[in-house]
């Protein structure tokens, strides 16, 4: 009886390995693989090919070397402006890499679209790099940098962002070249605040000109301003003597309600002399504001030839901003 069981399991175990011997063998792919799969060149670039798997060894071929040749290692040479393949290829599997090549045109210098570049703190401005000649392509882009990331940062964009007052060198760096672009930052400062006064007249003793800089806007105080005879009987103004020469680039003047100030000049004194920058005819507004190009003074003149609708000024407070860079 045990003979016969001992043969029995023996025919099983023959029938079953003999059943694993019949798995499907699937063949593997034999593929080459390249670390680019296209090359963009300008002549006389030199660009490195790897093929993988890299324990092997392959061959390299260029079909037009006038274009680009390729080494036995497969370092690439960009020879002409063209178009081409280079091959790469083991017994008889091959790969092509397309390769486009360019003529060479050197960037000569960096000019910058802007200059003089003066923000206030907070503000923001994108700088333009240009390349000279406009074609030139033997860089990648610009690389941008500031002297004083506490003044001013800019950005892989060339974006700069107003940090602090002070004064930042902005570079733009092109292949070997490179151009700086100062920028200013400043604060805005009311040069105007209680500084000494002149006024052509007054309409009664308690409406004095230093009533129109002492700093205190309310519109509703009447006895807080300066009020001056009428421009009927000629012209009226309030000329202020800022103590030092500042950068001034903004004025701000309110007037009384249904008061506005219609014509007026805004002046600085210059060699002895009063020299108009800034003007204006048919102003409605009674809070009137305006920025004017940076100028340089120490003494200012707000010079009205055509007052209120009775000629009267009535001037509540006066502001003259300067750019201060500290």
């Amino acid at each position: 009886m045990n003979r016969i069981v001992i043969t029995v399991v023996y025919i099983f175990l023959i029938g079953f390995f003999a059943g694993c011997d019949s798995y499907e063998r699937t063949p593997v792919e034999k593929s080459i693989y390249v670390n680019h799969q296209s090359l963009n060149m300008l002549v006389g670039d030199q660009l490195q090919l790897t093929a993988s798997p890299t324990e092997l060894t392959y061959s390299w071929k260029s079909e037009d070397p006038a274009v680009a040749a390729v080494s036995l290692s497969g370092l690439v040479e960009a020879t002409g402006e063209g178009t081409t393949n280079i091959v790469v290829y083991r017994n008889d599997i091959e790969v092509k890499v397309p390769v486009a090549v360019s003529q060479r045109i050197r960037l000569e210098k960096i000019e910058f679209a802007e200059s003089d570049i003066s923000l206030a703190v907070g503000e923001k401005l994108t700088l333009n790099a240009l390349p000279v000649p406009r074609n030139a392509n033997d860089f990648s882009r610009f690389f941008w940098s500031s002297d004083n990331d506490n003044i001013a940062v800019v950005d892989v964009m060339g974006q700069v962002a107003a940090i602090a007052p002070g004064v930042a060198n902005i570079t733009a760096k092109g292949g070997e070249l490179s151009r700086t672009m100062e920028v200013k930052v400043f604060r805005s400062l009311n040069v105007a605040l209680q500084k000494p006064v002149r006024v052509s007249s007054v309409f009664a003793a308690q409406y004095v000109g230093e009533k129109a800089v002492d700093g205190i806007l309310n519109t509703s105080d009447s006895g807080n301003r300066w009020v001056s005879q009428s421009t009927n009987n000629g012209p009226q103004w309030i000329e202020i003597d800022l103590g030092a020469e500042y950068e001034i680039y903004s004025l701000e003047f309110w007037t009384q309600k249904d008061y506005p100030c219609a014509d007026f000049q805004f002046q600085k004194e210059f060699n002895g002399e009063w020299v108009t920058f800034f003007s204006q005819t048919s102003n409605t507004s009674v809070d009137y504001s305006t920025t004017f190009e940076t100028t340089t003074a120490s003494k200012v003149r707000l010079y009205f030839t055509k007052g209120s609708s009775d000629g009267i000024i009535r001037m509540y407070e006066m502001r003259v901003n300067a750019k201060v860079y500290k």
